[in-house]
């Protein structure tokens, strides 16, 4: 039998309060994180850095925004591992929230959603893979807000995942290549094609958007 919502959202809360307290001693301020301040704490590991970062971005408890997180595996592994590693954290990031949002309280929300509301989750459920695709090339929300929101919803787990991964592909390489352009600023010509690949990326992106909404008008 699961325990009422309100006793798991208590243990999440206490979970977090005693996070926070442990970061706060080790004298970690998420508020103030960047690239560079990431890099620096990853390579201090030595051999053992790529599972820190694992570890560090996969957890679903701490906030990490993605676009540092990205960054960061970039200047700290290059372009290659750093996309490989940013890949495989987010991934695993998106897939413990999910679950923990479906442990949470997919069985109450269910029972509010009515009429077309409903429906449309009915069809999210039912096209999981395609629905969770587009949010990923097209983010319009804050990733882990993205995740909890799936998770909440009646997409199925192995077609998120899966969907996760693929999707982030295109805004991962190119972040993690920025994040790389900057380790060497002599090499101005990887600024340039990192900036360039970002801006081509938001236009087929956008141009994907419209294409969706013109086919849904």
């Amino acid at each position: 039998m699961k325990s009422p919502v309100w006793i798991r959202l208590g243990l999440l809360a206490l979970l977090l309060v005693g996070v926070g307290w442990i970061l706060r001693w080790f004298g970690v301020d998420v508020t103030r994180l960047s690239p560079e301040r990431v890099r620096t704490f990853l390579l201090s590991f030595g051999l053992w850095a790529p599972l820190i970062y694992l570890v560090a971005y996969g957890q679903p408890i701490v906030p990490l925004p993605a676009s540092i997180m990205t960054l960061a595996a970039g200047l700290a592994f290059g372009v290659w591992w750093g996309t490989l590693t940013a890949l495989t954290g987010a991934t695993i990031r998106a897939s413990t929230e999910f679950l923990v949002a479906r442990l949470l309280g997919r069985d109450v929300v269910a029972k509010l959603l009515k009429g077309k509301v409903a429906a449309l989750d009915e069809k999210v459920g039912a096209n999981s893979f395609k629905a969770v695709l587009l949010v990923r090339l097209i983010p319009n929300v804050p990733f882990d807000v993205q995740n909890y929101g799936f998770g909440f919803s009646r997409v199925r787990f192995g077609p998120y995942v899966a969907a996760t991964f693929l999707g982030m592909i295109p805004g991962c390489f190119a972040f993690v290549y920025l994040g790389e352009s900057l380790s060497d600023p002599k090499q101005f010509w990887k600024l340039g094609v990192a900036i360039a690949l970002i801006v081509l990326l938001v236009v087929v992106t956008s141009l994907i958007k419209r294409r969706q909404a013109s086919s849904a008008g």
